[in-house]
């Protein structure tokens, strides 16, 4: 897939994959992102759930763990994490679909150890001693203390969401393109941050 480029509106002539309907198949109007961005959730959460990294729930029955906090954090943390993302992208995609969950990881869990201390953290935070080059390092080695279930987690989402959007991707470079590289990237910090709170012993329950 060739880097993502930054457009305003899709390029003419673009098209939603999967173009032609089926007689009698029912209309997906829903925006073709939004729709690539819970079809990618549910397939990560069924992945994550059956190697027991959250709980056991199958697509579209529960939310993942989450707090608004860690939401705020994704707003103020993504634009440098995309700048750094989209600068890599082409040679290590995987890679940066990992940091993306490793992320979410670390964020969870400085929510739960000290959210009072750590909310202000800045982006450089969580970059290694060449930068993004060694997020990951950095993350599981000096913030989260412990390479499992991150490492195997990690690589096995960031796996499976490339593999989803090399599928669902339009033409590269398109606007659509880079819409579906954002949101696959939001899904997996959201994963990752899910992840580490079934870890730490959050649950979901009915209230």
């Amino acid at each position: 897939m060739a880097r993502p480029k930054v457009s305003s509106t899709p390029a003419s002539g673009e098209s939603r994959p999967g173009a032609s309907l089926a007689a009698g198949e029912p209309r997906d109007d829903r925006d073709p992102v939004e729709r690539f961005r819970e079809t990618l959730t549910d397939i990560l959460r069924e992945t994550a759930a059956s190697r027991g990294w959250i709980g056991n729930s199958r697509a579209g029955a529960a939310p993942l763990l989450n707090s608004p906090d860690l939401d705020e954090a994704w707003l103020r943390y993504a634009p440098s994490f995309y700048g750094d993302a989209v600068r890599n992208f082409n040679e290590w995609p995987e890679y940066c679909l990992a940091c993306a969950g490793y992320l979410g990881m670390a964020v969870a869990h400085l929510w739960d150890k000290d959210w009072a201390r750590h909310e202000k953290e800045p982006y450089s935070f969580f970059l290694g001693k060449r930068g993004f080059d060694d997020m990951d390092d950095r993350i599981t080695d000096e913030i989260l203390h412990e390479r499992k279930p991150a490492v195997p987690a990690m690589q096995d989402l960031s796996a499976a969401a490339q593999h989803f959007l090399m599928k669902e991707c339009p033409e590269p470079g398109t606007a659509l393109a880079y819409r579906m590289f954002l949101a696959a990237e939001e899904v997996m910090y959201r994963i990752g941050a899910a992840i580490e709170l079934s870890r730490l012993g959050y649950r979901m329950e009915k209230m």
